[in-house]
């Protein structure tokens, strides 16, 4: 007996490919078309390859893509290299428990909280600047120093690598949960490989197989990001990215037929950038195989150098949201003080004037594009259940979404909602958050909802026998904890979104990402600590919840607790 009938059924993933595939075919279509001169909207109904001369011939165009190609590759190949690194010299240790303990709260923060808190830690007047100034600096006034924001975009590389670190140890902890791993390192160790030396000869080119499609998600949004850069990024020249957002956002028609060119422009760096790295992959992969082949043996490796790297990231995110917390209940602190000369709750006494319409449109539209995108994704998943050989095609159909640059398609997203007066309310933005929340509510919950064991069901409808009601007592108590991470995971993206909800929302819907991102490009640092708070807090509220509540919720019962 089915949960759903078998009409009902094909309606979850009918409704959930209309949501990601639609709006990224017209959306890509609707950018496309300007790129080459036609935008009816604006009365050029006349194709032609004109907007490409000024595209080709802006002053820094090829400084951005060279910029883009160095900042996104290097953050990227960072993270990856780094995760690795970690997973290498923590497995199986108490560090390894640390990890698995904090990578959650982690990866709750938003992209541009971290940025932000970032930009409060090291700017030339920040807080590390000050912990060294007068008696080390001789330094009165900040320095003339390009410590954030620099030229050559390590700023950054540094935002990305730390913010997308714990996102490459969550998945590599997830593909060796895949994989022999304990058995491996005992079989090569009683042939005196070292541990270090099975993991990199071995263990690795295994994980980096399983988690091609992570990599590549990291690899397309360093390249593409346009929050983190505007805040935290070099500003002369731009990346690539921001400044196709720079065009889009010109009131000059001309300048976003230019845009859209750009995007498309950026599209091809993301494409040849995948393709490169897949080639890259390949040879790694011969390289370690003829590596192993030989049979050389080496001494392992001090791990102290890996677990000092993450005491170190550790306590740099700890200090730059305790920056973040002074500045909220500043009144005066000039530089080089160390500490505020006065306090004040001022700005958190004042935060009605700002903050509700932000926080309040935030929590509406996570709560319910999460909730949205959980109800898709087990509809679906149940529906998988019963099919065969459909997994490939729903991993690269959620995939998608997130490999595809947001301006590429989100311009020509725009132009349909505007024709058909449909921009600027909030259930458009929730629809264009769901675009982005469904995939990682998915890639969240699908291992372990394909993992549940079938013979509790089975069990559970022989004695109901209603698979509906055996679904409900059983399956989703036995989930719950699942459900609810993806459900935070969802949340947590929701409340990071910028792009879509400036574009979908046309500037009339605002959030705590858009507010903090506007302020942190020149408003109070004060106002914009309050900002960030709320916008870190909530999501590690959400997730606090998902974690505690299956605990709290099921105590008395003893096989709940695995």
């Amino acid at each position: 007996m089915s949960l759903f009938s078998k009409k009902a059924a094909v309606l979850f993933p009918v409704v959930t490919c209309a949501l990601l595939m639609l709006p990224l075919l017209f959306g890509f279509i609707d950018t496309l078309l300007p790129a080459f001169g036609y935008f009816p909207i604006a009365s050029k109904h006349q194709f032609s390859l004109s907007v490409w001369q000024p595209l080709f011939s802006y002053p820094s165009l090829w400084q951005s893509v060279l910029l883009t190609l160095f900042t996104g590759w290097a953050a990227a190949l960072l993270s990856l290299i780094s995760a690795l690194w970690l997973i290498m010299h923590c497995y199986q240790s108490r560090w390894w428990q640390f990890l698995e303990k904090t990578l959650a709260p982690f990866l709750a923060i938003p992209h541009a909280a971290m940025a932000i808190a970032l930009l409060f830690l090291l700017a030339p007047s920040g807080w590390l600047m000050r912990l060294v100034s007068p008696w080390l600096t001789d330094f009165n006034y900040p320095p003339l120093w390009q410590t954030t924001q620099d030229a050559w975009g390590l700023s950054l590389i540094l935002a990305l690598w730390v913010k997308e670190l714990p996102f490459m140890l969550l998945v590599l902890m997830s593909a060796c949960s895949q994989l022999p791993v304990k058995r491996s390192l005992a079989l090569g160790q009683s042939f005196a490989y070292s541990s270090q030396q099975v993991w990199q000869d071995i263990l690795f080119p295994q994980l980096i197989k399983r988690i091609r499609l992570p990599f590549f998600t990291v690899l397309a949004f360093s390249l593409t990001v346009v929050d983190v850069a505007q805040i935290i990024g070099p500003s002369k020249p731009v990346t690539l990215a921001l400044l196709v957002w720079q065009w889009f956002s010109d009131s000059n028609i001309d300048l976003r037929l230019v845009g859209a060119a750009g995007s498309l422009l950026l599209l091809t760096v993301v494409v040849l950038s995948v393709l490169l790295s897949l080639g890259l992959e390949k040879l790694y992969l011969t390289r370690q195989l003829n590596k192993a082949m030989q049979g050389v043996r080496k001494s392992a490796s001090s791990a102290k150098l890996a677990r000092g790297l993450l005491v170190t990231l550790v306590l740099s995110l700890v200090l730059s949201f305790l920056v973040i917390l002074i500045w909220s209940i500043t009144w005066r602190w000039r530089f080089p003080d160390v500490l505020p000369a006065q306090w004040s709750l001022h700005y958190w006494q004042q935060a009605g004037s700002y903050l509700l319409s932000p926080l309040f449109n935030s929590l509406g539209i996570a709560f319910s594009s999460a909730a949205i995108s959980l109800i898709l994704v087990v509809g679906c998943l149940e529906y998988q259940l019963k099919q065969a050989n459909t997994s490939r095609w729903w991993s690269i159909m959620m995939y998608l979404p997130l490999l595809l640059p947001q301006v590429v398609f989100l311009f020509g997203v725009q132009v349909q909602l505007f024709k058909y007066r449909l921009d600027g309310n909030l259930i458009t933005v929730i629809w264009a958050h769901i675009i982005f929340v469904l995939p990682y509510v998915y890639l969240s919950l699908v291992g372990s909802y394909r993992a549940f064991d079938k013979r509790y069901m089975q069990a559970a409808v022989s004695l109901s026998h209603s698979y509906w009601s055996s679904f409900i007592a059983v399956k989703l108590p036995m989930l719950t904890r699942p459900l609810g991470l993806a459900f935070a995971i969802g949340f947590a993206v929701s409340i990071a979104q910028y792009l879509p909800t400036l574009f979908v929302g046309a500037g009339r819907v605002s959030t705590l990402t858009t507010e903090a991102v506007a302020l942190a490009s020149g408003g109070d640092r004060r106002v914009t600590a309050v900002m960030v708070i709320w916008q870190t807090l909530l999501p590690l509220l959400v997730y606090s919840t998902a974690i505690a509540w299956p605990k709290w919720r099921y105590r008395h019962f003893r096989g709940m607790h695995s």
